[in-house]
């Protein structure tokens, strides 16, 4: 037996309405944040942290077959991606005057972003940087 998510009533497992309310209770489970290895996690920390500052070179000459530092690395890929497309399309478009505001905008998000990513190396956490989790993977 299984119970409604919805109201609780206690339901057979091949139902997929609820008598008592009606509703699905076929219930979606979102994917989850990858976890690592703690051991990983803890020889590669510093290393994975300083990918954020780096362009993620220190951590692929130095912990290259790390799960958890290349995760970093990867995240911090698409920071330095996304803040030099923003330079460049404030640069070429610098004649108006919106486009450089957004673009300085777009600039000061990713690097709050950089140091969400800081943190969470630091605290070992391997959770997405917002709007990373559905990017390529750039280096495995």
């Amino acid at each position: 037996m299984k119970y409604c998510p919805h109201c609780g009533a206690e339901i057979a497992d091949d139902v997929r309405f609820c008598p008592t309310c009606g509703k699905e209770t076929v219930v979606v489970v979102k994917e989850a944040d990858p976890e690592f290895d703690a051991q990983d996690i803890a020889d590669n920390r510093m290393l994975a942290m300083l990918g954020y500052l780096t362009m993620g070179i220190l951590p692929m000459i130095g912990c290259r077959n790390s799960a958890f530092a290349m995760h970093h690395v990867n995240q911090a890929l698409w920071i330095y991606i996304g803040a030099m497309l923003c330079s460049l399309a404030s640069g070429i478009l610098a004649f108006t005057v919106i486009i450089p505001i957004l673009g300085g905008i777009a600039l000061i998000v990713l690097l709050v972003f950089e140091i969400m990513g800081i943190v969470r190396a630091l605290k070992g956490s391997g959770k997405y940087l917002p709007f990373i989790k559905n990017l390529p993977v750039i280096i495995k």
